[in-house]
């Protein structure tokens, strides 16, 4: 049985402002994602959305137009709008993923599944930036790096370096369809730092790597910007089962 959807402080006799529109997608997406709805069940009827999140129908219109773009909804004839299978989900939306990495049911496979995402994409990423960077790019990458090392103990500036980094690799491989699947790693990566901060661990590991990485990019040598990218992300793997094992014991000690 669907449960009442979220109501929020707006009043209903606004219509199609961005932020409504927004607020409604929000909504919707969340209880797409944690199951309110399930695969091929059919959504309340618009008017019936409108009223219970406090806004007009012609928003809760153009919030399922974006919500079918993203392949969590299908537009049924004869039947109104359906939640789609969790197959055809568009993960690499952000806010497809951000709504899954909320989920606790969610969250730890998907971390998972994005690790291995990385360790698929992220080496080739290095090796192909060690044949295409330019200079400045390289220098942007050591800047970065500068940062990440002058950072690490300070929570904030810590995340943001080591995320630029990884913007910085990435757009030095000169590749559109790269910069697709960069948007989804940082999503990851400010997982994995949010953990690290449950867990009382270091924000930033393995800082080695990530010089190695750089200074195989500097000689133009691909193979071993390869290897010392898929070591860093190999060594992540066993950092987030230490994680996962050092916040399941400090829950366990309250």
């Amino acid at each position: 049985m669907n449960r009442p959807l979220k109501k929020n402080q707006q009043s209903s006799g606004q219509t199609r402002s961005p932020s409504l529109v927004e607020q409604t997608i929000d909504v919707l997406g969340r209880d797409i994602i944690n199951g309110t709805y399930a695969p091929n069940e059919s959504l309340p009827p618009e008017v019936e959305i409108a009223r219970a999140i406090g806004v007009g129908r012609n928003v809760v219109r153009e919030a399922t137009k974006i919500l079918t773009s993203v392949g969590l909804l299908r537009i049924a004839q004869g039947s109104g709008t359906k939640v789609q299978p969790v197959d055809q989900w568009n993960y690499l939306d952000q806010r497809v993923i951000g709504w899954a990495m909320d989920s606790d049911d969610l969250r730890d496979d998907l971390i998972d599944e994005l690790s291995t995402l990385r360790l698929i994409v992220e080496p080739e990423v290095a090796a192909i930036a060690a044949q295409t960077a330019s200079t400045t790019e390289i220098l942007r990458l050591f800047e970065a790096f500068e940062e990440m090392e002058k950072n690490r103990d300070i929570p904030e500036q810590a995340v943001e370096a080591d995320i630029l980094f990884h913007r910085r690799l990435f757009a030095a491989a000169h590749n559109k369809f790269l910069t697709a699947i960069l948007r989804t790693v940082v999503v990851v990566l400010r997982a994995n730092f949010a953990l690290a901060i449950k867990a009382d661990y270091h924000i930033i590991e393995f800082l080695e790597e990530h010089r190695q990485v750089a200074e195989a990019i500097n000689r133009r040598d691909p193979d071993a910007a390869r290897a010392a990218m898929r070591l860093m992300l190999t060594n992540n793997e066993q950092h987030l089962i230490d994680m996962r094992k050092a916040v399941a014991e400090r829950g366990m000690e309250k």
